[in-house]
């Protein structure tokens, strides 16, 4: 069901803030920039060896990623599974039960369908499917 993993995303309040982070500390740099006007976000991801770390910072203060970064404050905010046939992934978690924040794929960053599962299901743990 699982090919790999897609991504780790990190809530922050300031993409540039933490990507010269990640440049002094690491020697990375952001290889994508978008913003998502529609889930009021902005992203940036560095690439290591296949696997994406990606910065969200929220666009206002009523996005999904603001209310978390209150709550929690920045840090980990999910991880992201690469699936082949995302409806039939999600169809095959449904009938075993898992509960989805996403009835159906919409659109992520470069236009990916992705869907997410609710953080009940795994430790507490927010999962993004990505195809």
């Amino acid at each position: 069901m699982i090919e790999s993993i897609d991504h780790i995303a990190i809530a922050v309040r300031s993409i540039e803030k933490v990507a010269k982070l990640f440049e002094i500390y690491f020697g990375l740099t952001v290889d994508h920039k978008e913003r998502l006007e529609k889930r009021q976000i902005r992203l940036a991801a560095f690439n290591v060896n296949g696997v994406r770390i990606e910065l969200i910072e929220p666009l206002s203060k009523n996005s999904s990623v603001s209310r978390f970064i209150m709550a929690r404050g920045e840090g980990i905010h999910h991880i992201a599974f690469k699936v082949k046939k995302i409806e039939k992934v999600m169809n095959e978690l449904k009938k075993k039960g898992v509960k989805l924040t996403d009835r159906e794929p919409r659109k992520g960053m470069k236009g990916k369908k992705i869907a997410f599962i609710s953080p009940g299901n795994v430790a507490g743990t927010l999962i993004e499917l990505c195809e």
